[in-house]
């Protein structure tokens, strides 16, 4: 059987968009409700854009639309046998971010409080207990937002909208409706690259699926049997909230400047805008309420949680994936970020990577970081096809 991936695969056309068939608040109704920290005010004009819709009128009016037999089955399975609907009080927000990160470093470096935790597990989305943190999971994401969740691979940017269904019809939201926040993650600009993260507030995990005998390419060759082995309906869904970015792909040799720059500012931009998101997204995630106002602003913590990003099908080297998401969450001052590497086999990466991470919060300019990762020669890795 031909093995799938992002770059094969086809991606499967609707007719053309109209106008939404849901009620939405856009980003004139919300930018005040996001940016209700004072000390956020000049970082307003990064958010691009936003949208909040109830999951239910999305989950009903934009169906899921499943092209791998496989997938229709878990498909069928969640929504005719356990009967799945989003509660109708859950509202879901989304929001897409500019490229921006300062040229100066903040002092404050010298001493960092975020934590950096690294577990040999994989995201399990179990919610840490406190009531006074946000918690954001990494979607390891394609230019185009979650435009091959239909097809026979089963990668981790596959896996999440799986398992958190209403991604998919968000995914038919954006390719049936004209003037959304869109889907591109990425932009370009005098032909750069630059980042554009869309950060996903409060969608909900139905499914748990245990991806030991039919990750990735796998998943296409599982029998029934062994599908209804891998899927555990849960019966108390979780609430999860997303930041999507993408990883340059397919490089060779040493990692260009442009390469580490991008790498950085996607990061930078991705983890400060689930700082600034925080207020607003505690409020969807605990209560259902729809706005937050100054009068209710409160510091919650923001822990991230990582892991190879860009270092499977992308071939990206995995020293460096660690050391650039660690300066991003020191630079970005986050609470924590919680590294999961799935096994203990990379110790060595995450203990170079952790010591150049020191000696580089000594610089006080993104420039100088730069020139010094570029020093280090690090290689490009070969892609594991999936």
């Amino acid at each position: 059987m031909a093995k799938h991936s992002r770059f094969t695969d086809d991606i499967w056309f609707t007719p053309a968009p109209s106008a939404a068939q849901i009620p939405v608040r856009t980003i004139d109704d919300l930018r005040n409700e996001i940016f209700v920290s004072n000390k956020y005010e000049s970082l307003k004009q990064g958010l691009y854009t936003a949208e909040e819709m109830k999951s239910k009128d999305l989950y009903e009016n934009y169906a899921p639309n499943f092209k791998d037999k496989n997938k229709q089955f878990i498909y069928k399975y969640i929504n005719e046998i356990r009967h799945y609907s989003p509660s109708p009080d859950r509202y879901l927000l989304i929001t897409r971010w500019r490229p921006f990160m300062p040229d100066v470093l903040p002092d404050s470096l010298t001493r960092p409080s975020t934590r950096i935790r690294f577990q040999s597990d994989v995201f399990n989305y179990q919610s840490c207990g406190d009531n006074q943190t946000v918690e954001w999971y990494l979607n390891f994401a394609n230019h185009d937002l979650f435009a091959y969740y239909g097809g026979p691979l089963l990668a981790q940017d596959e896996l999440q909208v799986l398992e958190c269904v209403e991604l998919a019809a968000l995914r038919e939201y954006f390719v049936q409706t004209i003037n959304t926040v869109g889907s591109s993650t990425v932009s370009s600009n005098r032909n750069k690259t630059l980042p554009t993260p869309i950060l996903i507030s409060n969608t909900e995990r139905v499914i748990q699926m245990d991806t030991s005998k039919v990750y990735g390419n796998a998943f296409a060759k599982a029998s029934e049997r062994q599908l209804i082995q891998a899927c555990k309906y849960l019966d108390s869904s979780q609430k999860v909230n997303l930041i999507a970015i993408e990883a340059p792909s397919h490089g060779r040799g040493s990692y260009t400047r442009d390469q580490i720059d991008y790498i950085l500012l996607t990061c930078y931009v991705g983890f400060k805008a689930a700082q600034i998101l925080a207020n607003k997204t505690h409020a969807l995630n605990t209560s259902n309420q729809r706005s937050s106002s100054r009068s209710e602003n409160k510091h919650f913590r923001t822990i991230i949680h990582t892991g190879w990003w860009g270092c499977g099908a992308y071939g990206n080297n995995r020293r460096m994936m660690i050391l650039t998401q660690i300066l991003a969450a020191y630079w970005t001052e986050i609470d924590e970020l919680i590294f999961h590497t799935q096994s203990n086999d990379y110790q060595g990466d995450i203990d170079a990577a952790q010591e150049i991470a020191h000696q580089l919060l000594k610089e006080k300019r993104v420039d100088d970081v730069i020139n010094q990762i570029v020093k280090l020669n690090l290689q490009w890795e070969k892609s594991n096809d999936t």
